[in-house]
């Protein structure tokens, strides 16, 4: 599924969820089934919680009628998600999408960020290394008159103890934040669509384009870092998606990547350079195992493991459930 718009690709899930067949949802839920699951994969019907062999073991919780999660981060404690959850337009608020939590368990479920108006969307949760303040994505479609004249797009920082919130950078979407808690990294947006990679300070200052070289792609999205591990402490790069990629700063039509495959790409944190790891068709999420020697995706009806020393792919699962969606690597 490609994700040329957020608000798009929420109502396109949104729809989907309406009209899929009950009998082609997994098991409804079951008590703890999420503290079961090696894998948790956010789509159309539902949060599925995964052995693994990314068998379905039931759904984590059970989310209101015609609604479609996304977007879903384990907290550092790893006993809990956030996630975004679109649902039927509030009488209040209107159509939109908010950020939940919920326990791994399935209790406990309740909103951490409501929209506040109609077409407003929430998504892409992050959180800093303490569990104590969390970054997200928001969209709000900008209509005058009566007619649609664009999306302004921020990044938003809200501080989960006190409920001081702010916006702390604009044109950016799908945060990812360094393993030591001192920069993001986003997909920067220009009218909306991504125009390539950019890092700042975890406060917002010092925003500039990621890359040193004159790498460029038309379409990316996805940034997720390697987690930081025994083994390699001071680890700092990461993976994401991208399709068009070229050596050059001169830029096409952004709609490009629709009739070429996506890859994914592994860069270091300083900038310096990028290189492709693996193609996967179409654009996909990545989730790192948590040795960070692993990386797992769905696309093209599949579920995915890419080992990056040796390069190989493994094939899991295929089905109607890995057509597109969000996963976390738990365990």
């Amino acid at each position: 599924m490609r994700r040329l718009a957020l608000a798009t690709a929420f109502v396109a899930a949104a729809v989907i969820a309406a009209c899929a067949s009950p009998a082609a949802l997994p098991p409804p839920p079951a008590s703890g089934v999420g503290t079961q699951a090696r894998f948790v994969l956010a789509n159309p019907a539902g949060l599925l919680a995964l052995d693994d062999a990314a068998r379905p073991l039931g759904r984590i919780v059970d989310l209101p009628p015609q609604s479609a999660p996304a977007t879903p981060v384990v907290s550092p404690t790893g006993k809990s998600l956030v996630f975004a959850l679109t649902q039927q337009p509030n009488k209040q608020t209107g159509f939109g999408s908010d950020l939940f939590t919920v326990s791994l368990d399935g209790t406990g479920m309740k909103p951490v960020v409501s929209h506040e108006g109609d077409n407003v969307f929430y998504a892409s949760p992050r959180f800093d290394q303490t569990g104590n303040v969390l970054y997200f994505h928001r969209r709000a479609a900008v209509i005058t008159g009566g007619s649609f004249i664009g999306n302004q797009d921020s990044l938003e920082r809200l501080d989960l103890r006190t409920g001081e919130r702010k916006t702390i950078l604009k044109d950016g979407a799908d945060p990812a934040i360094s393993p030591d808690g001192s920069k993001i990294v986003y997909v920067h947006l220009n009218q909306g669509q991504p125009d390539g990679l950019w890092t700042a300070n975890i406060d917002g200052s010092d925003a500039r384009p990621f890359f040193k070289t004159k790498d460029s792609w038309w379409y990316l999205q996805a940034p997720r870092f390697a987690p930081a591990t025994a083994a390699q402490p001071s680890r700092c790069e990461f993976i994401f998606s991208g399709a068009g990629h070229a050596v050059s700063s001169v830029r096409g039509p952004g709609l490009a990547h629709l009739n070429i495959p996506s890859e994914l790409f592994l860069a270091p944190c300083d900038g310096s350079g990028v290189r492709s790891v693996g193609q996967t068709g179409d654009d996909v999420v990545p989730a790192w195992s948590p040795d960070g020697t692993q990386v797992a995706y769905v696309g093209v009806g599949g579920f995915f493991v890419l080992n990056l020393g040796t390069q190989n792919v493994r094939t899991l699962a295929q089905g109607q459930d890995f057509f597109f969606g969000d996963l976390v690597w738990l365990r």
